[in-house]
């Protein structure tokens, strides 16, 4: 049996990461944090496939989870309402999904990036 991949998802409203670790439930195996530097401890732990992070955290984004996840070859899609925002912290090189998003655009994006789940 193979394992399912693994979605760490970053957000600080609860409602939303309710929302997005049940849409993803069925077929990933998901982990919430709500700040950039939890999300930088379990992304050096290991196991992670992939980060859903929110670019607009309380304590701001940690200048290494970024470049941390793409030296491991952990797949990061952004999310955020400000596009501005996503630009000018990462330009163009991570995907990306603006708020409000749809649940079905959302799986669109990481089943396009890593594959749907098991």
């Amino acid at each position: 049996m193979t394992s399912r991949p693994h979605i760490l998802v970053v957000e600080d409203d609860p409602l939303v990461s309710e929302v997005v670790a049940a849409a993803l439930e069925d077929a990933y195996t998901t982990s919430h944090v709500t700040t950039a530097a939890e999300a930088l401890a379990h992304l050096r732990g290991g196991g992670i496939d992939m980060i859903l992070l929110d670019c607009t955290l309380p304590g701001g984004l940690d200048d290494k989870l970024l470049p941390e996840a793409d030296q491991g070859g952990v797949p990061v899609v952004l999310m955020s309402g400000d596009p501005e925002r996503m630009q000018r912290i990462d330009g163009q090189k991570h995907p990306h999904v603006l708020k409000p998003f749809s649940l079905a655009a959302l799986i669109e994006v990481v089943e396009g990036i890593i594959g749907p789940g098991r």
